[in-house]
């Protein structure tokens, strides 16, 4: 009996030593940073984040308030991108919390003085994911982490941080995570298309109001770790003809200036073929296109017209975005990774020589195929008002 009571003592007497989670945080008393942007203003790195209610990201079964809750923006400057951050730390009255970032914005300023650094220390901090969205910008970045969301709706709701379902309703320039950003930068072959996203005033009404919206309205070209230029949408016509992650893409059907149909291209098939044999290498493209017609404005026009017109843009656009990348010594299409990628001693043999750049003969050819699946629920002949006789 003794000896128990002396082992129940020594039990309680242990407890007292033990830490338990002191240091243990509640998740109200802290704040979660969702998106990070980057500057570089007179000389010193100013890094931005972006930090959201809890509650507004959670589901509201009741008292939805119709107006979006604010995004809050933090601001941190310094030589360095840790001394900037150090300065954003300083001035926060609660901890910060780094897990939940899924967004990373880069002004141009950066782009052009060298993202290595930027991506160095991003990179060395455990918590920060590589699935987050990397995007350019040539915007002020405080507007640009501001709630552009719907009413009602959270922050995080937005293009910022949910790029890929609006990329799917609307494929152009495709979103991109940091590891493919990684995987594609580090590639000496590789020309890294980084997208590029702005604010748009006057496109969205509330109450009668315009309110500002986020777009990607073009892309910032990065090769071998240097900024290459800014090419905005209108010079990338062709590129979704050349991403095999194209999932819904439109070409509207012409005769001279007037619409008459237009198709949704579902799927791409692409295979690039490098020749070696010249002093030059070049490319043989062969472009296979999955669609279907969304819209017939005319009814004189066949299938063989529209499948015949849409290889004719298709064909031109190509070769149009590409003499945009010439004009800038880039390769916008990523042919040199295809002759790294299959041919590799050829591919180091011209690198020895200098003559892996793009020229406007690099394209030896290009041969388009578009296959039009279906007219949708309604058939070709649908937009014909039926003769009031009926049929003779």
């Amino acid at each position: 009996m003794k000896a128990a009571r002396i082992a129940c003592a020594l039990l309680l007497l242990a407890t007292t030593l033990l830490s338990g989670c002191w240091d243990q945080k509640s998740i109200q008393d802290l704040s979660y940073l969702s998106a990070f942007g980057v500057d570089f203003i007179n000389n010193e790195y100013v890094l931005y984040a972006q930090s959201v209610d809890l509650a507004s990201v959670a589901k509201q079964e009741t008292s939805a308030t119709p107006k979006s809750p604010p995004a809050t923006i933090s601001i941190g400057r310094g030589k360095t991108l840790m001394t900037a951050f150090d300065n954003l730390q300083k001035k926060s009255q609660i901890p910060l919390f780094l897990g939940f970032v899924s967004s990373l914005v880069v002004h141009e300023r950066i782009l052009q003085k060298g993202i290595i650094s930027t991506h160095d220390i991003l990179n060395r901090y455990g918590l920060i994911r590589y699935t987050k969205w990397v995007f350019g910008t040539r915007e002020p970045i405080d507007k640009v982490l501001g709630n552009h969301s719907l009413s009602g709706f959270s922050p995080l709701t937005s293009l910022l941080h949910q790029p890929k379902d609006v990329y799917e309703q609307r494929s152009f320039i495709e979103p991109m995570q940091l590891y493919r950003f990684i995987a594609n930068f580090w590639e000496p072959s590789n020309t890294v298309l980084l997208p590029n996203i702005t604010i748009y005033e006057r496109s969205w009404k509330e109450n009668n109001h315009y309110v500002s919206r986020l777009t990607i309205d073009g892309v910032h070209a990065l090769h071998r770790g240097t900024w290459k230029g800014y090419f905005p949408s209108r010079d990338l016509m062709g590129l979704r003809w050349m991403d095999e992650d194209t999932d819904f893409a439109g070409l509207i059907i012409r005769d001279g200036n007037t619409p008459k149909a237009t198709i949704r291209i579902k799927h791409v098939g692409l295979k690039i073929v490098p020749v070696t044999t010249g002093p030059m290498p070049r490319y043989h493209l062969h472009v296979h296109l999955l669609g279907f017609i969304r819209e017939l404005i005319s009814p004189e026009i066949s299938p063989e017209q529209i499948q015949k017109n849409s290889e004719e843009q298709v064909r031109e656009q190509i070769r149009g975005t590409f003499l945009k990348g010439v004009q800038k010594g880039t390769d916008l299409y990523g042919l040199e990774r295809e002759l790294f990628k299959k041919d590799y001693r050829a591919w180091r043999m011209y690198e020895k020589a200098q003559r892996t750049a793009p020229t406007r003969d690099s394209i030896a050819s290009i041969q388009i195929h578009v296959h039009l699946s279906d007219s949708g629920k309604m058939k070709m002949e649908s937009t014909k008002y039926p003769s009031p006789l009926g049929r003779e």
